[in-house]
């Protein structure tokens, strides 16, 4: 009897050791934020979005208004962070020439 208990145990207590954690689909995965410089090949204000010439890197911006002034061919510092599978813009400001 005191065999089968403890089998039990150690089957309980190693199943609740190797079982994975499991997240709910859609979960929030966030990167630590990223300073990058690039340049803007596209500005698309209806996705809320900037692509680079660099890496061909899609970013875009949590408020519209990031994009306020922006134009292609211009040279920002960006501050992004890799959200839900996106890069998002934390910050942005035009680099002076």
């Amino acid at each position: 009897m005191g065999r089968k208990i403890a089998l039990l145990a150690l089957l309980v207590l190693g199943s609740c050791v190797y079982a994975s954690p499991a997240w709910a689909p859609g979960g929030n995965i966030v990167t630590p934020p990223q300073d990058m410089v690039g340049t803007i090949r596209e500005v698309d204000r209806k996705e809320n979005r900037i692509v680079l010439e660099e890496r061909n890197l899609e970013v875009f911006a949590t408020n519209s208004r990031q994009l306020d002034g922006l134009v292609v061919g211009q040279k920002v510092q960006l501050r992004v962070q890799a959200q839900d599978g996106r890069q998002v813009i934390n910050s942005i400001a035009p680099v002076p020439k």
